[in-house]
C-alpha cells in the first residue's frame, strides 16, 4: 500500500517576543515568537501534521518555547537541542499611542543554527510540503543547512513554499539580500510576498512593474500581500486579485503569517491552484485567516475551529 503524503515540515528560527504590558515599558510578558513559527502553529490548529526543525537550548527561555510549541501540536522530533543555545529575544514596547513598537533585538548565540548534518532524509519522508523563509538565509551556515532541505525536499517530491518575510537589519547589504532570494525563485513552487518586497527586490516603482518581473520566472503560483488592500495570486498565464474583508485592525503583527498559513492549508488539502478559480479560494481563505488574526492582539490568538473559520467565510 502507498502511503498518501501528508504534513508540512517548516525550517526556521524560534524567538521569543517580550511584549510590553505598560504604557511606562518596564513590564513585560512572554510570548512564543518568530514567523516560521506562527505558520507552523496556525498549520497545526488546521488539523494538519506540522513539523518544525530547528535548534533549541536547554535553559528556561528555551524550555518555554518548546512546551509552547508542542502545547500547540507541532511536533519537534526532528529539531536538535544544544546546551548552549540561547533564544533570540525581541522586545516590543507600547507607543503614547498605545501601538507596539519594535524596540530591541538580541541574539547571544547567532552562531549556533542548525548544521547540515542535523537535517536528515527520514524528517521529509512522506511529506507533502517544505516551507521556509529568509530567516535562515542570511548566516552562511544556516543558509547551507536550508539549501539541504530544500535540496531533499526536491529529490523527495514536496512542493516548497517560500514566504520571503525581509527584515533587512540581518542581511550585510541589500545587493546580497536580494541577491540571494532571487536565486531562489527558479527552484521554488509557492511564493509569497508583500508588495513592498517586490518594489525592494526588483527595484521598481510600480507592483505592476514588479508583478512583470515576477512573471518572468514562471514560478507555478505566487502570492503578493496588501494589507488592507488584499491581496493578488498570479499563475504563469493569470492574475487575480482579492481584497479583504472590511476590518477593525487591532494588531498587525503576525497576519502575513496567517495569510501564509491559510494558502498552505488550501494547497494541502486541494492541491495547486491551475485555475483563476482555484486561486481565489485560496486567496480568500489567506484574507480570512489574515484578517481575524489581525482583529487581535499577538501573532497567535486563540481563535477557535480554523476550518469552520474558513469554510464559513467563504463566498
Amino acid at each position: 500500500m502507498i502511503l498518501k503524503k501528508q504534513g508540512i515540515i517548516t525550517i526556521g528560527d524560534a524567538f521569543i517576543d517580550f511584549f510590553s504590558t505598560t504604557s511606562e515599558n518596564d513590564t513585560f510578558e512572554k510570548k512564543l515568537g518568530g514567523a516560521t513559527v506562527n505558520v507552523a502553529v496556525h498549520i497545526s490548529r488546521f488539523q494538519i501534521p506540522s513539523y518544525y526543525l530547528t535548534k533549541l537550548g536547554t535553559k528556561e527561555d528555551s524550555l518555554f518555547v518548546r512546551g509552547e510549541i508542542e502545547k500547540e501540536g507541532v511536533r519537534l522530533k526532528y529539531s536538535v537541542m544544544d546546551c548552549n543555545k540561547e533564544l533570540s529575544a525581541v522586545h516590543v514596547h507600547t507607543g503614547i499611542n498605545g501601538e507596539r513598537q519594535f524596540h530591541s533585538y538580541s541574539n547571544n548565540t547567532p552562531d549556533l543554527v542548525l548544521k547540515e548534518q542535523d537535517i536528515t532524509l527520514d524528517a521529509f519522508h512522506n511529506k507533502k510540503i517544505f516551507y521556509f523563509g529568509s530567516g535562515t538565509l542570511f548566516h552562511p551556515e544556516a543558509k547551507k543547512t536550508t539549501e539541504k532541505a530544500l535540496n531533499i525536499s526536491k529529490k523527495m517530491n514536496l512542493l516548497v513554499s517560500f514566504d520571503a518575510n525581509i527584515r533587512l537589519q540581518r542581511w550585510s547589504s541589500e545587493k546580497e539580500c536580494r541577491n540571494v532570494i532571487k536565486r531562489l525563485f527558479h527552484t521554488i513552487d509557492i511564493l509569497k510576498l508583500s508588495e513592498e518586497e517586490v518594489l525592494f527586490l526588483f527595484e521598481v516603482d510600480t507592483l505592476e512593474e514588479g508583478l512583470k518581473r515576477l512573471a518572468e520566472y514562471r514560478i507555478p503560483v505566487v502570492f503578493i500581500t496588501m494589507g488592507e488592500k488584499g491581496a493578488y495570486g498570479l499563475l504563469p498565464n493569470s492574475l487575480v486579485h482579492k481584497k479583504g474583508e472590511a476590518i477593525v485592525a487591532i494588531d498587525t503583527n503576525g497576519a502575513g503569517d496567517a495569510f501564509m498559513a491559510a494558502i498552505l492549508y488550501c494547497i494541502h488539502e486541494e492541491g495547486m491552484p491551475t485555475t483563476a478559480e482555484t486561486l481565489s479560494e485560496c486567496l480568500i481563505s489567506g484574507n480570512i485567516l489574515g484578517g481575524k488574526v489581525a482583529e487581535h492582539v499577538g501573532s497567535l490568538p486563540l481563535l477557535k475551529d480554523y476550518r469552520q473559520i474558513i469554510s464559513s467565510n467563504m463566498k
